[in-house]
C-alpha cells in the first residue's frame, strides 16, 4: 500500500479564522467539569452511550424507554469501573443521535468520566442541514458546520455548557469522496482554533486511512494529532504498518465485534505494530453502545456475543499479555498514557521516537 495515495481534488478552500481561546490543556472537559489529565487513568478512548435514530426515537417514543436505557448505562458503567475504567470518551457526534440531555442523566449517576465528541457522522454526506450552502455548494458561502462544531468544543454542547473534547467525521469512500473533503476542511478548522483531536471514521477493509491522514494534512493537520478509527479490523498487516508509518494514531477500537475482526487477530497484528516501535500510536477500545436501535437486543446479541464496556478486560488483555513483546507496561501505554495525551491535545510522537520520550510527552 503506497503512503502517497493520490487524492481526487485539491482541498477544500474555508475562510480561516483567528484562533479563539481555549481551556487549558491539562484539564480535560467532561460532563461533571474539568478533570485533571493526569487523573484520567485507564480510558476507553472509543465508545458510544446511546446510538439512536433521533427522528424514529421522537416520534415513535414506544421504541425504546429512555429512563430505563439511562438505568442501563448506569448498570454497566459500574461494571466498567469495577474493571478498572475511570475514564469513557463517547464518540457520538451528530447523526448518530447525540443526546446531552441522556449523557447528563447517567453522568450524574456514575464515578466514570465521560468526555464527549463532537463533529458528523457523514459517512453518507454532508447533512442536509448544510449541504446546499457552503464551499462549492449551490449556495457559496462559509461552512456553516464551522462556527456550529466550534460552539461544541469552546461553549459547550446545547445550553449543557458541557464542552467537547474531539472533534469527529466520517468517510467510508475510496478515494475521499467531496463530502469527505468538506469535512476535512471542517475539522481542521476546529483543530486549529482549539487543538483537539480529529477522529475519523474510516473503512479499513478499502484501506482508505493513509488518503484520510494525507487529505487532513494538506488541511494542516499534523498526523500525530488524528486518529484513523476502526483501522485495527484490517488484517493487512503492511497496510496497517504503513497507515502507522505516517505518524497518525490508529484505533483498535471495536474489540467484541467479531464480524468485523476476531479478537486474536486484532491481537496479534496490534503485537507486531508495537514491536516496530509504534506502541504510542495505538489506542484500544470497543466501540461499545448500551443501546444502538440500528439493531434489536436479540439481534445484537446474536451478532455481537459479550460485547460490552469489560470485554477488553475480561477476554482481550489476558490474550494480547501473552503476545511476544507485550507486557504491563504495553497495556498501561496503550489504556493510560496514549489516551491522556491524545485528550490533552498533544499529537502523537513521531514512529521512531524513543518509546520515553512518549511517554514524557504525555
Amino acid at each position: 500500500m503506497s503512503t502517497e495515495t493520490p487524492l481526487p481534488h485539491d482541498p477544500v478552500t474555508t475562510v480561516r479564522h483567528d484562533p479563539v481561546t481555549t481551556v487549558r490543556h491539562d484539564l480535560v472537559p467532561t460532563v461533571r467539569g474539568p478533570v485533571a489529565a493526569a487523573e484520567l487513568g485507564v480510558t476507553l478512548a472509543h465508545e458510544h452511550l446511546f446510538v439512536l435514530s433521533s427522528e424514529f426515537q421522537s416520534n415513535f417514543p414506544h421504541l425504546w424507554d429512555r429512563e430505563a436505557g439511562v438505568g442501563e448505562a448506569v448498570r454497566q458503567l459500574e461494571q466498567a469501573y469495577a474493571a478498572g475504567v475511570r475514564t469513557l470518551v463517547d464518540m457520538t457526534v451528530l447523526g448518530q443521535g447525540r443526546d446531552i440531555d441522556l449523557v447528563r442523566a447517567v453522568a450524574e449517576r456514575t464515578p466514570v468520566n465521560i468526555v464527549l465528541a463532537t463533529g458528523v457522522y457523514s459517512v453518507d454526506g454532508i447533512p442536509l442541514f448544510a449541504r446546499f450552502r457552503g464551499p462549492g455548494a449551490a449556495i457559496e458561502a462559509e461552512d456553516p458546520l464551522i462556527e456550529l462544531l466550534l460552539r461544541d468544543v469552546t461553549t459547550g454542547i446545547a445550553d449543557s455548557g458541557v464542552r467537547a473534547g474531539l472533534v469527529k467525521f466520517a468517510c467510508e469512500r475510496t478515494p475521499p469522496d467531496g463530502a469527505a473533503h468538506r469535512m476535512a476542511a471542517v475539522v481542521a478548522e476546529v483543530h486549529r482554533q482549539t487543538g483537539v483531536p480529529v477522529v475519523v471514521h474510516c473503512d479499513p477493509f478499502e484501506g482508505n486511512g493513509i488518503a484520510l491522514v494525507r487529505l487532513l494534512e494538506k488541511e494542516g493537520v499534523t498526523a500525530g494529532s488524528v486518529v484513523v478509527a476502526h483501522a485495527g479490523d484490517s488484517a493487512d498487516l503492511d497496510g496497517l504498518r504503513a497507515l502507522a508509518d505516517t505518524g497518525c494514531v490508529l484505533g483498535y477500537d471495536r474489540y467484541g465485534m467479531t464480524p468485523f475482526a476476531p479478537d486474536e487477530q486484532r491481537n496479534a497484528t496490534l503485537a507486531a505494530l508495537a514491536r516496530a516501535g509504534h506502541t504510542a500510536q495505538l489506542l484500544v477500545s470497543q466501540d461499545h453502545p448500551v443501546h444502538i436501535d440500528y439493531l434489536t437486543s436479540e439481534q445484537r446479541e446474536r451478532t455481537y456475543p459479550g460485547w460490552s464496556y469489560v470485554h477488553l478486560f475480561e477476554r482481550v488483555l489476558p490474550m494480547l499479555l501473552k503476545e511476544p513483546g507485550i507486557d504491563d507496561a504495553t497495556v498501561h501505554t496503550l489504556l493510560v498514557d496514549n489516551p491522556r495525551r491524545l485528550l490533552s491535545r498533544i499529537a502523537a510522537p513521531r514512529p521512531g521516537d524513543h518509546p520515553t520520550e512518549a511517554r514524557d510527552a504525555a
